[in-house]
């Protein structure tokens, strides 16, 4: 069961973006406004496309690539703990990870709670919605940080190869960047290019690595 839950958490960077991609954008986004700034259209929108079984089983889907971000920062975690014991870092970083998710997660409730247009008026639900879309860069600059410390740790303990963790920093700091600076949010598109890359090694070769191996997924 071990095995299995490490070779999970190998791909989840890939699982990640399959699965909060597909979810969200194929099934959630179409069902939600695409603006805000007139409430009375975004209720207009909302009450024209109700939530369907789709919609359900992409909050589901988009939950679950979620959690697989988790076990991603894990493993990486894990082989930086393999090689440095006691360090505080790694623990550090799945605890951001755990936040952001978190912060994500917390964010379901006032946009579903959107829903229930019955209840609640246009600017009523224009601000639940606004809620939930100000999770976002509180969610990513947490991204943004565990990603920065997993970098770091690799590239101080060899954890990954040197290209990789260096790119792990690099894909850290574009992901904060991109929320600091507006013109620059382009630069999350190298956040979830290091997803793909980061998985994609560590499918084909991460087991390879004694040292790291040794320890489950969720040691951090």
């Amino acid at each position: 069961m071990s095995k299995v839950l490490d070779r999970i958490a190998d791909a989840g960077g890939i699982l990640h973006v399959l699965l909060v991609f597909g979810g969200f954008v194929f099934l959630v986004a179409p069902h939600m406004p695409e603006s805000l700034d007139s409430p009375d259209a975004a209720l207009a929108h909302l009450q024209s496309h109700p939530p369907t079984t789709a919609f359900w089983a992409g909050i589901w889907l988009e939950g679950a690539g979620l959690l697989m971000l988790v076990l991603l920062a894990a493993r990486i975690a894990s082989r930086i703990r393999s090689a440095q014991p006691e360090w505080w870092l790694p623990a550090a970083a799945v605890g951001l990870a755990v936040a952001g998710v978190t912060v994500k997660v917390g964010s379901f409730a006032p946009g579903l709670a959107a829903l229930e247009i019955d209840r609640f008026d246009a600017m009523t639900v224009t601000a639940l919605l606004g809620i939930n879309d100000a999770s976002v860069p509180v969610a990513g600059a947490l991204d943004g940080s565990f990603v920065l410390l997993l970098g770091l740790g690799a590239l101080a303990v060899r954890a990954l190869p040197r290209w990789l963790a260096a790119f792990t920093l690099v894909a850290g700091l574009a992901q904060l960047a991109s929320l600091a600076v507006p013109a620059l949010d382009s630069l999350q598109l190298v956040f979830y290019v290091w997803l793909l890359t980061v998985s994609g090694w560590l499918l084909a070769r991460g087991s390879r690595s004694s040292s790291p191996a040794r320890e489950p997924a969720l040691a951090a």
